[in-house]
């Protein structure tokens, strides 16, 4: 079995981020996906040069922060992408705008990070929240011959989040899938103030990366002879 064990967010904040390398050096993580429209994303391209082992991808968004290009429809009054999972499909976006900002997301990985990324996925899961959004990252996928979550030959298995996010769960959801080759999305970090101020979900990223640095975690990868892999 191989699993990719992929923590979203990189370059969410600088304790966000630390927090992901955290999860690689004394965890199983072995694949994450940067926010290339953060303000930390030089900063996070820099640390990760420490760990070459892990592999890094896009986290095409379309509800955090600003976006890189100029636009019409994908943005509030503030210049910034309308927050939560919903408002954005409630505003009619226009969807070549999408492709434009997501292309220039991809256009800024390469830019900072200087290589190309292993795959895509994407914030509160934008890339197929319709199926006009779908065909745009699949578009995009082909594009730059890039494996795209939920549609690649590892298996997405859901279920780690918020209060399934323990060791006993993580460890049931291998056990259920020791028979093929699956990713399984996780969101560790360190908990630092300005991610505890602008996401709700904070403080439970650390209990996360606790999880996937746990010993008895380890030991049953160690046993299962399950190998921990990146796209």
């Amino acid at each position: 079995m191989k699993l990719i064990m992929n923590g979203d967010d990189l370059g969410y904040t600088l304790g966000n981020t630390y927090g992901i390398i955290e999860a690689y050096k004394q965890g199983i993580l072995r694949s994450t996906t940067a926010l290339t429209n953060s303000k930390y994303i030089r900063e996070a391209a820099e640390l990760v040069k420490d760990v070459p082992g892990l592999g890094v991808g896009v986290h095409l968004t379309l509800t955090l922060g600003v976006p890189l290009t100029k636009n019409k429809t994908l943005h509030n009054e503030k210049g910034e992408f309308y927050p939560g999972r919903k408002t954005i499909w409630e505003k009619d976006p226009d969807y070549e705008e999408i492709y434009q900002e997501w292309k220039a997301q991809i256009e800024r990985f390469i830019e900072v990070f200087g290589h190309m990324p292993t795959h895509l996925d994407s914030h509160h899961s934008v890339h197929d929240a319709t199926p006009e959004a779908y065909e745009v990252s699949r578009r995009l996928a082909e594009e730059y011959a890039l494996p795209l979550r939920r549609y690649s030959k590892f298996q997405f298995v859901s279920g780690f989040y918020g209060p399934t996010a323990t060791r006993e769960n993580l460890i049931r959801l291998l056990k259920e899938n020791l028979s093929g080759d699956i990713e399984i999305m996780c969101h560790p970090g360190y908990c630092d103030l300005e991610l505890y101020r602008s996401s709700s979900y904070n403080t439970q990223r650390v209990t996360e990366l606790d999880v996937l640095c746990s010993e008895e975690l380890k030991q049953f990868i160690t046993e299962n002879e399950i190998e921990l892999v990146h796209y």
